[in-house]
């Protein structure tokens, strides 16, 4: 490597909980912007860490001499960890940045923390590399698309959003950065729909084009669906078979069907067991019978909610006699399905969301069906529904570590949401709260 051994680290960092040990993910953005800065010929060390004495006193170690420590971001109590990873470094006087959404979306919040010294807004594509370059002397901070930071004058410099790059200069998954025997999915114990086998996440695009009105997609991917170049996802598919005998797939795209020539491309030449996530109107017979041939084994669909008028304020455009409709055709070809729900969503009325609650245990009924959730909004800054909320008076949260408290299992009275007598009493009912 060149460069005199400079080096960055990049680290994702979870907190210590049974879940994260049960379902430990790989971390692809993290991936993505070492591929870019190893395409770049820079020195880079990638952690993904559970956050423990073991683990931060080995992230000192190996952080000591980089000339910046990058944490990926999510907006999750996973921040928690990542707060006090990043006050341990910055307090030995290594320059700690934070990156992917939590930081793209709310940078002036991030920077709120002393111990943050930068931010990096949107794809490491567009910036990392330069980020790398000023660090060392190179360019000039207003030359780093995307870098918000305390200027010399301590003003904090809020820069937009990059534009998304093309297709063509999207980085890669460079698996061999990390010990992908801890990412195997393992058995849960009663686990209905569950894939056996040594089963892996897998990504082989970015975003979507729905423009649903919580989805951050709308504003980090712009509702725009990149694929990863096919011949690189076969090369790293097929190193994952070949160095780790996977025998199946849990694709993580966000909308893996958007071209679907190409999506079954991919899946027919391994049919292996594998899970995918969907748009409920692709659900065809002739999807259905192509799926079932290709090995794949369980569907994953936002459902949302079970009433029309919001479904139709989401943007979703589906309907609740769609979703029956869908999940019976779904039954006859034994296919196992995940549907997804919310609650607790902008100006949702008591009735809209008993229909949601009925439609729920209406579905729950099918053997090949499983319910996830129903999860608890989360607002996204720049969504249209965070705008509602804003709009109606809700008061955003004005740290990272108050921000760390909206999770999917969040408490909706934790939400700082109005909430009526007659919802209360509904939550109740179904032991929300």
């Amino acid at each position: 490597m060149n460069n005199f051994g400079k080096y960055i680290v990049l680290v994702n960092i979870e907190n210590d909980t049974p879940k994260v040990r049960q379902q430990f993910s790989p971390p692809f953005g993290l991936l993505i912007a070492a591929s870019v800065l190893q395409r770049n010929n820079v020195n880079v060390i990638v952690r993904h860490i559970i956050n423990t004495k073991e683990s931060l006193k080995e992230l000192l170690t190996i952080s000591k001499d980089a000339i910046a420590v990058g944490f990926s971001t999510m907006t999750s109590q996973n921040l928690l960890s990542a707060i006090e990873a990043s006050h341990m470094l910055h307090n030995l006087g290594i320059y700690v940045f934070w990156g992917g959404p939590h930081a793209t979306l709310l940078p002036e919040i991030v920077l709120k923390d002393l111990s943050i010294d930068a931010v990096l807004r949107g794809e490491a594509e567009a910036n990392l590399y330069e980020f790398y370059k000023w660090r060392t002397g190179e360019i000039k901070d207003d030359e780093v698309p995307g870098l918000c930071h305390k200027g010399n004058d301590g003003i904090i410099k809020i820069r937009p959003i990059p534009p998304l790059v093309d297709a063509n200069s999207l980085g890669y998954h460079p698996f061999e950065l990390l010990n992908i025997n801890k990412y195997l999915d393992k058995p849960i114990p009663l686990h209905k729909n569950f894939i056996p086998g040594n089963v892996i996440p897998i990504m082989t695009s970015k975003g979507c084009v729905k423009r649903c009105a919580f989805c951050y997609n709308t504003v980090v991917n712009k509702s725009k669906w990149r694929p990863y170049d096919i011949e690189r996802v076969f090369y790293e598919m097929d190193y994952l078979v070949s160095t780790y005998n996977i025998t199946g797939w849990l694709f993580y795209d966000d909308n893996l069907f958007i071209d679907s020539e190409r999506a079954f491309e991919i899946i027919e030449r391994y049919k292996m067991p594998s899970s995918v996530e969907i748009d409920l109107n692709r659900v065809t017979p002739l999807f259905l019978e192509r799926a079932k041939k290709a090995n794949i084994s369980k569907v994953y669909i936002g459902i949302e909610s079970g009433s029309d008028s919001m479904l139709k304020r989401m943007h979703k455009g589906i309907s609740k006699e769609m979703v029956r409709e869908k999940a019976k055709l779904i039954g006859e070809f034994e296919l196992n399905v995940d549907f997804s729900f919310m609650i607790m969503l902008p100006h949702e009325s008591d009735s809209e969301l008993i229909e949601t609650f009925d439609l729920i245990h209406e579905l729950e009924t099918y053997p090949y069906i499983k319910i996830d959730g129903p999860k608890c909004y989360n607002p996204y800054p720049g969504t249209e529904f965070y705008l509602q909320l804003v709009n109606s008076g809700w008061e955003p949260p004005g740290s990272n570590e108050e921000w760390a408290k909206f999770v999917r299992k969040i408490s909706p009275l934790e939400t700082g949401l109005s909430i009526s007598e007659r919802k209360l009493e509904i939550l109740k009912k179904e032991h929300i709260i």
